[in-house]
Protein backbone atom coordinates (compact mmCIF):
# COMPACT_ATOMS: atom_id res chain seq x y z
CA UNK A 1 0.00 0.00 0.00
CA UNK A 2 2.96 2.26 1.04
CA UNK A 3 4.46 1.84 -2.38
CA UNK A 4 0.96 2.39 -4.23
CA UNK A 5 0.38 5.73 -1.88
CA UNK A 6 4.49 6.78 -3.12
CA UNK A 7 3.76 6.08 -6.88
CA UNK A 8 0.86 8.31 -6.56
CA UNK A 9 2.40 11.57 -4.68
CA UNK A 10 5.59 10.82 -7.22
CA UNK A 11 3.00 11.35 -10.19
CA UNK A 12 2.77 14.97 -11.60
CA UNK A 13 -0.04 16.92 -10.41
CA UNK A 14 -2.45 19.57 -10.82
CA UNK A 15 -1.58 21.73 -7.70
CA UNK A 16 -3.91 24.85 -7.87
CA UNK A 17 -7.06 25.88 -10.01
CA UNK A 18 -8.95 29.32 -9.54
CA UNK A 19 -11.69 30.88 -11.65
CA UNK A 20 -11.28 34.48 -11.63
CA UNK A 21 -13.00 37.84 -13.36
CA UNK A 22 -10.52 39.45 -15.60
CA UNK A 23 -6.85 39.12 -13.65
CA UNK A 24 -8.13 40.60 -10.61
CA UNK A 25 -11.49 39.25 -9.09
CA UNK A 26 -11.09 35.17 -7.44
CA UNK A 27 -14.63 34.32 -7.62
CA UNK A 28 -13.12 30.45 -6.39
CA UNK A 29 -10.13 28.41 -5.75
CA UNK A 30 -8.94 25.42 -4.76
CA UNK A 31 -5.64 23.64 -3.21
CA UNK A 32 -4.77 20.92 -0.85
CA UNK A 33 -1.21 22.09 -0.59
CA UNK A 34 0.26 25.07 0.82
CA UNK A 35 2.77 27.42 -0.68
CA UNK A 36 3.10 31.22 -1.77
CA UNK A 37 1.83 29.95 -5.07
CA UNK A 38 -1.54 31.67 -4.69
CA UNK A 39 0.05 35.00 -4.57
CA UNK A 40 2.44 34.23 -7.11
CA UNK A 41 -0.34 32.76 -9.65
CA UNK A 42 -2.14 35.68 -9.36
CA UNK A 43 1.00 38.38 -9.49
CA UNK A 44 1.71 36.04 -12.83
CA UNK A 45 -2.05 36.89 -13.91
CA UNK A 46 -1.08 40.08 -14.45
CA UNK A 47 1.11 39.78 -17.45
CA UNK A 48 -0.68 37.34 -19.63
CA UNK A 49 -2.59 38.46 -22.30
CA UNK A 50 -6.30 37.62 -22.96
CA UNK A 51 -6.64 35.61 -25.71
CA UNK A 52 -8.92 32.95 -27.14
CA UNK A 53 -6.41 30.57 -27.37
CA UNK A 54 -5.41 28.02 -24.79
CA UNK A 55 -2.26 28.84 -23.87
CA UNK A 56 0.24 27.44 -21.56
CA UNK A 57 3.30 29.20 -19.61
CA UNK A 58 6.37 27.71 -17.76
CA UNK A 59 7.95 28.90 -15.06
CA UNK A 60 10.91 26.29 -13.56
CA UNK A 61 9.43 23.09 -13.03
CA UNK A 62 5.99 24.01 -12.68
CA UNK A 63 3.07 25.48 -15.84
CA UNK A 64 0.02 27.71 -15.69
CA UNK A 65 -2.54 26.66 -18.49
CA UNK A 66 -5.77 28.74 -18.97
CA UNK A 67 -8.65 29.34 -21.22
CA UNK A 68 -10.66 32.54 -21.31
CA UNK A 69 -14.25 32.94 -21.89
CA UNK A 70 -14.78 35.87 -24.07
CA UNK A 71 -18.84 36.43 -23.54
CA UNK A 72 -18.16 36.55 -19.64
CA UNK A 73 -14.48 37.69 -18.57
CA UNK A 74 -14.00 34.68 -16.95
CA UNK A 75 -10.57 32.81 -16.55
CA UNK A 76 -9.94 29.02 -15.84
CA UNK A 77 -6.40 28.94 -14.29
CA UNK A 78 -4.63 26.01 -12.84
CA UNK A 79 -0.92 25.75 -11.75
CA UNK A 80 0.71 22.38 -12.14
CA UNK A 81 3.98 20.46 -12.57
CA UNK A 82 5.88 21.01 -15.95
CA UNK A 83 6.33 17.57 -16.48
CA UNK A 84 1.88 16.37 -16.59
CA UNK A 85 1.96 18.14 -20.01
CA UNK A 86 -0.72 20.15 -21.08
CA UNK A 87 -3.10 17.68 -22.39
CA UNK A 88 -4.40 16.92 -18.58
CA UNK A 89 -4.37 20.18 -17.20
CA UNK A 90 -6.95 21.37 -20.23
CA UNK A 91 -9.22 18.77 -19.79
CA UNK A 92 -8.93 19.77 -16.25
CA UNK A 93 -10.12 23.46 -17.07
CA UNK A 94 -12.37 22.65 -19.72
CA UNK A 95 -14.43 20.40 -17.16
CA UNK A 96 -14.00 23.13 -14.49
CA UNK A 97 -15.38 25.33 -17.48
CA UNK A 98 -18.83 23.70 -18.21
CA UNK A 99 -19.35 23.13 -14.41
CA UNK A 100 -19.21 26.32 -13.32
CA UNK A 101 -20.98 27.74 -16.81
CA UNK A 102 -24.01 25.45 -15.76
CA UNK A 103 -24.24 26.68 -12.25
CA UNK A 104 -23.69 30.43 -12.67
CA UNK A 105 -24.72 32.92 -15.24
CA UNK A 106 -23.41 35.89 -16.97
CA UNK A 107 -25.37 38.08 -14.84
CA UNK A 108 -24.22 36.27 -11.65
CA UNK A 109 -21.10 36.24 -12.91
CA UNK A 110 -20.54 40.17 -13.23
CA UNK A 111 -22.10 40.76 -10.19
CA UNK A 112 -20.22 38.43 -7.78
CA UNK A 113 -18.23 40.11 -5.13
CA UNK A 114 -14.47 38.15 -4.54
CA UNK A 115 -15.07 35.01 -3.35
CA UNK A 116 -18.58 35.01 -4.33
CA UNK A 117 -18.81 31.54 -5.42
CA UNK A 118 -15.95 30.17 -2.78
CA UNK A 119 -18.76 28.61 -0.59
CA UNK A 120 -20.43 26.50 -3.59
CA UNK A 121 -17.90 26.19 -5.96
CA UNK A 122 -15.23 25.07 -3.73
CA UNK A 123 -16.10 21.36 -3.59
CA UNK A 124 -16.45 20.98 -7.81
CA UNK A 125 -12.71 22.21 -8.28
CA UNK A 126 -11.91 19.84 -5.52
CA UNK A 127 -13.21 16.93 -6.67
CA UNK A 128 -11.98 17.77 -10.39
CA UNK A 129 -8.90 18.14 -9.25
CA UNK A 130 -8.67 14.63 -7.46
CA UNK A 131 -10.35 12.90 -10.66
CA UNK A 132 -7.90 14.77 -13.30
CA UNK A 133 -5.13 14.06 -10.82
CA UNK A 134 -5.80 10.07 -10.06
CA UNK A 135 -3.93 7.50 -12.28
CA UNK A 136 -6.61 6.57 -14.46
CA UNK A 137 -7.20 10.35 -15.99
CA UNK A 138 -4.74 9.73 -18.85
CA UNK A 139 -7.15 7.01 -20.20
CA UNK A 140 -9.98 10.01 -19.60
CA UNK A 141 -8.44 12.70 -20.77
CA UNK A 142 -7.46 10.38 -23.92
CA UNK A 143 -11.16 10.27 -24.79
CA UNK A 144 -11.89 14.49 -24.58
CA UNK A 145 -12.47 15.53 -27.87
CA UNK A 146 -11.51 18.80 -27.01
CA UNK A 147 -7.99 17.83 -26.08
CA UNK A 148 -7.18 15.42 -28.41
CA UNK A 149 -5.07 18.22 -30.97
CA UNK A 150 -2.81 19.28 -28.02
CA UNK A 151 0.56 19.20 -27.94
CA UNK A 152 1.84 18.35 -24.71
CA UNK A 153 5.43 19.29 -24.81
CA UNK A 154 4.42 22.85 -26.49
CA UNK A 155 4.92 25.41 -23.28
CA UNK A 156 5.89 28.77 -23.56
CA UNK A 157 8.62 30.16 -21.05
CA UNK A 158 7.17 33.01 -18.66
CA UNK A 159 10.05 34.02 -18.55
CA UNK A 160 10.04 35.91 -21.93
CA UNK A 161 6.54 38.27 -20.47
CA UNK A 162 8.65 39.30 -17.18
CA UNK A 163 10.30 42.47 -17.20
CA UNK A 164 13.93 42.16 -17.01
CA UNK A 165 15.27 41.13 -13.78
CA UNK A 166 11.85 40.71 -12.34
CA UNK A 167 11.59 37.69 -10.27
CA UNK A 168 8.94 35.95 -8.73
CA UNK A 169 10.00 33.11 -6.15
CA UNK A 170 7.43 30.01 -6.34
CA UNK A 171 7.46 27.85 -3.52
CA UNK A 172 5.22 24.93 -3.17
CA UNK A 173 4.61 23.04 0.10
CA UNK A 174 3.33 19.28 -0.50
CA UNK A 175 3.71 18.12 2.94
CA UNK A 176 1.53 20.29 4.81
CA UNK A 177 -2.45 20.44 4.32
CA UNK A 178 -3.84 23.93 3.60
CA UNK A 179 -6.15 23.50 7.33
CA UNK A 180 -5.93 27.60 7.79
CA UNK A 181 -6.82 28.28 4.63
CA UNK A 182 -10.01 25.67 4.77
CA UNK A 183 -10.77 27.67 8.07
CA UNK A 184 -10.31 30.69 6.67
CA UNK A 185 -12.63 30.23 3.76
CA UNK A 186 -15.32 28.71 5.78
CA UNK A 187 -14.91 31.80 8.35
CA UNK A 188 -15.48 34.13 4.77
CA UNK A 189 -18.71 32.10 3.70
CA UNK A 190 -19.91 32.11 6.94
CA UNK A 191 -19.53 36.14 6.52
CA UNK A 192 -20.92 35.94 3.53
CA UNK A 193 -23.88 34.25 4.19
CA UNK A 194 -24.57 36.46 7.30
CA UNK A 195 -24.18 39.77 5.25
CA UNK A 196 -26.59 37.55 2.38
CA UNK A 197 -29.14 37.46 5.30
CA UNK A 198 -29.21 40.53 7.35
CA UNK A 199 -29.76 42.12 3.50
CA UNK A 200 -32.67 40.15 3.26
CA UNK A 201 -34.31 40.54 6.40
CA UNK A 202 -33.65 44.19 6.03
CA UNK A 203 -35.23 44.32 2.65
CA UNK A 204 -38.55 42.59 3.85
CA UNK A 205 -38.80 44.66 7.13
CA UNK A 206 -38.23 47.72 5.23
CA UNK A 207 -41.25 46.29 2.58
CA UNK A 208 -43.50 45.72 5.81
CA UNK A 209 -43.06 49.11 6.91
CA UNK A 210 -44.19 50.44 3.49
CA UNK A 211 -46.81 48.32 3.42
CA UNK A 212 -48.26 49.09 7.00
CA UNK A 213 -47.47 52.88 6.39
CA UNK A 214 -49.52 52.66 2.80
CA UNK A 215 -52.65 51.01 4.76
CA UNK A 216 -52.33 53.80 7.63
CA UNK A 217 -52.48 56.21 4.52
CA UNK A 218 -55.71 54.60 3.32
CA UNK A 219 -57.24 54.25 6.37
CA UNK A 220 -56.61 58.40 7.23
CA UNK A 221 -58.02 59.30 4.24
CA UNK A 222 -61.30 57.34 4.58
CA UNK A 223 -62.08 57.33 8.07
CA UNK A 224 -60.34 60.71 9.34
CA UNK A 225 -56.93 60.94 11.34
CA UNK A 226 -59.01 60.11 15.01
CA UNK A 227 -61.14 57.08 12.78
CA UNK A 228 -64.55 58.92 14.06
CA UNK A 229 -66.18 58.23 10.60
CA UNK A 230 -65.24 54.61 10.26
Amino acid sequence: ISEIGMAERERPQIIYALVIRGQKVVLAEYTALAGNFQQATIQILQKLESTVEWKSYVYGEYAFHYIIDQSSGLWFVCMAERTLGKRIPFGFLSAVQDAFKQNYTDEQVGCAIAYGMQAEFREELQALMEKYNSPDVDRVASMMVKVQHINDNLMESIDKILERQEKIELLVNRSQMLSESSNSFRREAQQLRRVVWWRNASTMILIGCLALLAILIIAIASCGITFQHC
